[in-house]
């Protein structure tokens, strides 16, 4: 085996965190043939380094690369900072002409078989053929070679920001299966070998409880070393876990093991191995990928798994069928959903292609001991909302409704979701599930429709492993597991509607509350609550409530300037109320005096982890940093608006505001009713709510004084060249 990595010159590694091979070590310091490395201690130049072998051999971009380094906030010195991490690298490589910078980014040369993950899909094809021949010494040579290379989980120690997460599941998986073929191998070989299996194998049926395939090798060695009653210990424990689990029972190859661990043990009897699987398909793969692999009409690994594969009948004589059957013998079956591989009991010929969710295949909810009850405390001091908790509660009582709470931020939104959630929960007898979508969260992404389906399938009891890759699918399942139950889902600080719609159930007894600053008026078939400012009374109410039991608040009735001044948005009376209670010197008067003695109240309205300010700048800036050249203008506008201190706008004004045409301008005062920014009371005429004023007149300032330094700048350079 050492005589093979010699001959591939290994010089890159993936299979673990990123290395750099040493291919002229002697051959006394390789241990199992595979040459000694370096790491890359600094972790920027790991992640350069795992982001070009990727894609090993091609051009990758600069901003991918930035991207991969620092996320989606590089810093100002990006351009110089990758530069310099591009030369580290330069000078760990044993040729530094390796990598190049070539428009628009930057290549890295690696030639066949210097990368090990190619020398192990190598071995992987090189292991499928001999498993699919039965020729258990190369089998067992081949695996053992691939599984020498593996270092750890591919990219780890990485930022999640690389990408890659299908190219290391996939060699994940393939990794799993080479050990399912190497102990089909040991297994095959007999010998004096089954005495070490058993440790082995024990410790990976116990990593991975529902994978049939090392359940079966185990009993089996078990049987072989004369340990019987063991043996059916583990045959019982996993039809137990998988009728608890998944509701099926064991699939045929479990079946065939069981049948010989109750047939008397005989030494000179080989054991059945069953046929093979395909390697899982490659998703994201580095360039200069090793020989392809047959295709599914000529390979003969395409037979099932060796945890499916048909048992033999045992009525048909007193002992097992010892023979393993030929790939003609057996019935040709549709490759199994990707995301249940050990859970399919048998083939189905007519089958739908993948990714499908059969219902026999389909994981179960999850045991009653496992019932979600995600919700968050319920709001403190809830106040109002009388006539909205009222159609609330009539709407989401029968279930099989989706309900969306719309309006600005910190209009109160969540708070008003959580108190009807948890004065519900008691009609959805199967539980609560809750996510926050980060869909206007100041520093935070929103979730993806694939992130958020992953987070309620695996909160229903669902592993990883059994979530399916692909987005259809996996809403599929969801919708599956939701369908017989009573559930209610709280989808909280949505963004749109595409990321919403994928999680929803379809079954009869499930509600869901949804919260977002936009409507969402393209998901159908939702009852809509748009939410605007308290009453005066109610924001009293909550400022006396919040505020705790000193005296200064016990007389605050509607008319105290604090309720106008705070525009009456529960967010600004919660910080009203947060700064009065942490100084007891500070009377509602004086603070009412600080918010109207200043052109801006938003410096005033910032309390620990509560501030209108950072709610409010999510949207803008959101807008300002997009692609489209609607939410760019809608930015422009909002700055524009705040230059002009008017009580009303209409487009033809906007227009000329930001030297747009009529229809772009419409567009933009579109966008930011869209995203709660503005107010359309009657067609065609906007308003901003008192605060969002104030936040625009700071935006407009921040404008000027730019503006300003641009032609201080000009000036100071003009004189110098004049000078």
């Amino acid at each position: 085996m050492g005589g093979v990595m010699r001959r591939y010159g290994l010089r890159f590694g993936l299979l673990g965190p990123p290395v750099l091979y040493t291919t002229d070590a002697p051959d006394a310091e390789c241990e199992a043939g595979v040459p000694p490395y370096d790491t890359v201690r600094s972790p920027k130049v790991r992640a350069l380094l795992a982001s070009l072998l990727l894609d090993a051999g091609r051009i990758v971009p600069v901003e991918s690369l930035k991207e991969a380094l620092w996320g989606g906030a590089p810093p100002a010195s990006a351009q110089a900072s990758l530069h310099n991490h591009v030369t580290r690298l330069r000078r760990l490589l044993d040729d530094p002409e390796r990598l190049r910078a070539v428009p628009p980014g930057y290549r890295l040369r690696v030639e066949h078989g210097e990368l090990d993950v190619h020398v192990f899909e190598r071995h992987v094809a090189a292991a499928r053929g001999a498993h699919a021949a039965r020729n258990w010494e190369r089998v067992a040579r081949e695996c053992a070679a691939a599984l020498a290379l593996w270092r750890g989980t591919p990219l780890s120690g990485l930022p999640a920001d690389l990408g890659g997460y299908a190219f290391a599941r996939r060699l994940r998986e393939a990794r799993l299966l080479l050990l399912e073929w190497y102990y089909d191998a040991e297994l095959a070989l007999g010998g004096t070998r089954f005495d070490r299996l058993v440790p082995e194998l024990t410790a990976l049926a116990a990593d991975h409880p529902l994978r049939e395939a090392y359940h079966r090798q185990l009993m089996l060695a078990l049987h072989r070393t004369g340990r019987q009653a063991e043996a059916l210990a583990v045959h019982r424990d996993l039809r137990a876990r998988l009728a608890e689990e998944l509701g099926i029972e064991p699939g045929p190859a479990i079946r065939d093991a069981h049948v010989q661990v109750l047939a008397p043990a005989t030494d000179d009897r080989p054991i059945s191995v069953p046929s093979p699987s395909p390697s899982p398909t490659p998703t994201k793969t580095p360039t200069t990928t090793p020989a392809a692999t047959p295709t599914a009409a000529s390979d003969p690994t395409q037979a099932p798994a060796p945890d499916r594969a048909p048992a033999a009948t045992p009525a048909a004589a007193p002992t097992p069928t010892t023979s393993p059957p030929t790939p003609a013998a057996e019935p040709e079956a549709e490759p199994e959903p990707e995301a249940e591989p050990e859970a399919e009991p048998e083939a189905e010929p007519e089958a739908a292609p993948p990714p499908v969710l059969t219902p026999r295949s389909a994981p179960r909810l999850a045991h009653p001991r496992t019932r979600p009850a995600q919700l968050p405390p319920p709001p403190a001091h809830f106040t109002g909302r009388v006539a909205a908790l009222r159609l609330l509660h009539s709407t989401l009582a029968g279930g099989s409704q989706v309900v969306v709470l719309s309006g600005m931020a910190g209009v109160g939104k969540s708070a008003l979701a959580l108190h009807v959630a948890h004065a519900l929960k008691e009609r959805f007898s199967n539980g609560q599930l809750y996510l926050h979508l980060h869909g206007a969260t100041p520093g935070m992404a929103p979730l993806t429709a694939r992130q958020a389906l992953t987070a309620l399938l695996r909160d229903l009891g669902n592993e990883p492993r059994h979530i399916p890759e692909h987005p259809d699918a996996a809403s599929a399942l969801l919708r599956t597991l939701l369908a017989p139950t009573r559930t209610l889902v709280v989808l909280d600080d949505v963004a749109t509607a595409s990321q919403v719609r994928p999680l929803l159930p379809a079954g009869p007894g499930c509600a869901v509350i949804v919260t977002s600053r936009s409507p969402l008026t393209t998901l159908d078939g939702a009852h809509r609550f748009p939410l605007g400012p308290l009453s005066g009374e109610d924001s009293a109410a909550l400022l006396r409530a919040a505020s705790g039991p000193g005296e200064g608040c016990a007389g605050l009735d509607a008319t105290h300037p604090l309720v106008h001044l705070t525009g009456r948005l529960p967010l600004a009376l919660r910080v009203v109320a947060a700064r009065l209670a942490a100084r007891s010197a500070l009377t509602p008067d004086g603070l009412a005096g600080q918010l109207a003695d200043t052109e801006s109240r938003l410096p005033h309205l910032e309390y620990d982890d509560l501030s209108v300010r950072r709610s409010l700048a999510v949207a803008h800036d959101a807008l300002a940093a997009s692609g489209r050249q609607a939410d760019r203008d809608a930015a422009l506008a909002l700055r524009r608006i705040g230059a002009l201190d008017l009580p009303m706008y209409d487009a033809p004004l906007l227009a000329r505001l930001t030297g747009t045409d009529e229809h772009r301008a419409e567009s933009a005062l579109n966008r930011l009713v869209d995203v709660a920014l503005l107010e359309e009371h009657a067609y065609g005429h906007y308003t901003p709510h008192d605060l969002v004023r104030d936040f625009a007149r700071e935006l407009a300032k921040a404008d000027g004084a730019k503006a300003d330094g641009a032609k201080t700048d000009g000036a100071d350079v003009d004189g110098m060249s004049r000078g």
